[in-house]
């Protein structure tokens, strides 16, 4: 994030300024000459050049959507790691719970295992783009450039080659940024939860005789459970406010880009070719299940499971406390949703629907091209 100029925590710097708009000017070039080959080519391109070039376009429009989000939303997303790092109940101090050190483990684990999945099959993709079609073709021309752009005569190939890794290294940072934060938070949100749920299942548990004359002792439970689920709440609201605007749009994007993947894996002849969709496809398909979907619905499921939580912790024996637990009891209905623009909840079904939209959608496309040929 330091290199794309929109690290969070040097917001002002003048330095981090010209590096945003040193990748953000390039990423625009680059749509310029790909929508100029589109341009020169003009009704010469088949329906799947023309799928082709759009493809590498909506890259573009998605490396431009991450770095503008990350860059814009700085002062939020630093708020947010400084409510995580100063607010957030700390899993060492429940050493004495093997169940939820446990989880805090395996959390981690998993995660380190998504982000090595995902790291091997983003390499493997980056290579077969770049110079998988140069590596096996030889021909200097514009469909070899790591993304097919207008290639003008008066410029030589290999210093266009050349110069297309710089967008092409500011849109794997930017979407490799945006995945590990969104996924680190949502995931470190939903074990707070967890927390919350055990403590308050224990609010009326008492360990001595002392502790349990002590109105003050439950009282100060109480409040801890209702403040940090208040606290929650807005952590919440707060990560929307950054993120949600830009996930509509995200999914549209990887909607159209996944339906064309899908549309090539039907249409295309060459193996090669049809291997290198299938790892783009895949690579996509990983990220926005394995850090979206899936950590929307845990966050989901862990703050639904709350309320059963205030239920089961004995409230009956404190009638004193009926009040204090009814209002946390209500808090709890709330829903924990990581939203998409306010219109679609990011969870594991939102995500089945979106592959219903993929499949019929590149099933069109293929209908088309079937008719162009006849």
């Amino acid at each position: 994030m330091n290199v794309l100029g929109v690290h969070p925590a040097k917001s002002g710097d003048k330095v981090q300024t010209l590096r945003y708009t040193f990748f953000l000017a390039h990423h625009i070039a680059l749509m310029y000459l790909v929508a100029w080959l589109a341009e020169a080519k003009g009704r010469d391109m088949s329906l799947l050049e023309q799928i082709d070039v759009f493809t590498n376009f909506l890259a573009q429009i998605h490396a431009i959507l991450n770095l503008v989000c990350l860059y814009t939303q700085r002062s939020r997303i630093m708020t947010l790691l400084n409510d995580m790092d100063e607010k957030f109940w700390k899993v060492d101090a429940y050493d004495q719970q093997p169940e939820l050190r446990q989880a805090y483990l395996s959390m981690f684990k998993k995660a380190r295992i998504k982000y090595s999945i995902y790291l091997v099959i983003m390499i493997f993709c980056v290579l077969s783009y770049h110079y998988g079609r140069i590596a096996k073709d030889g021909r200097r021309v514009d469909v070899n450039l790591p993304f097919k752009s207008y290639l003008p005569d008066w410029m030589p190939f290999w210093v266009l080659f050349i110069w297309q890794h710089i967008p092409s290294i500011g849109l794997v940072s930017t979407e490799i940024s945006m995945d590990v934060i969104i996924f680190s938070i949502v995931s470190l949100t939903a074990l707070q939860f967890k927390l919350l749920q055990y403590e308050t299942e224990n609010m009326f548990s008492l360990d001595n005789k002392r502790e349990r004359s002590s109105r003050s002792v439950l009282s100060d439970k109480i409040r801890r459970c209702t403040n940090h689920h208040t606290f929650l709440l807005n952590f919440r609201t707060t990560l929307n406010s950054a993120f949600s605007g830009l996930l509509l749009v995200y999914m549209g994007v990887i909607v159209l880009i996944l339906c064309i993947e899908m549309y090539f894996l039907f249409v295309l002849d060459d193996l090669e070719d049809i291997v290198r969709a299938l790892i783009y496809a895949m690579l996509m398909f990983f990220e926005f299940f394995m850090f979206y979907c899936m950590p929307a619905q845990e966050l989901m499921e862990e703050a639904e499971k709350l309320k059963q939580s205030v239920f089961n912790s004995n409230w009956y024996c404190r009638p004193e406390y009926y009040n204090d637990v009814l209002i946390l009891m209500g808090k709890s209905q709330i829903s924990v949703i990581f939203n998409a623009g306010g219109l679609l909840n990011l969870d594991l079904q939102t995500g089945m629907a979106a592959v219903k939209t993929m499949v019929s959608c590149s099933m069109f496309l293929r209908t088309m091209t079937l008719l162009e040929l006849e």
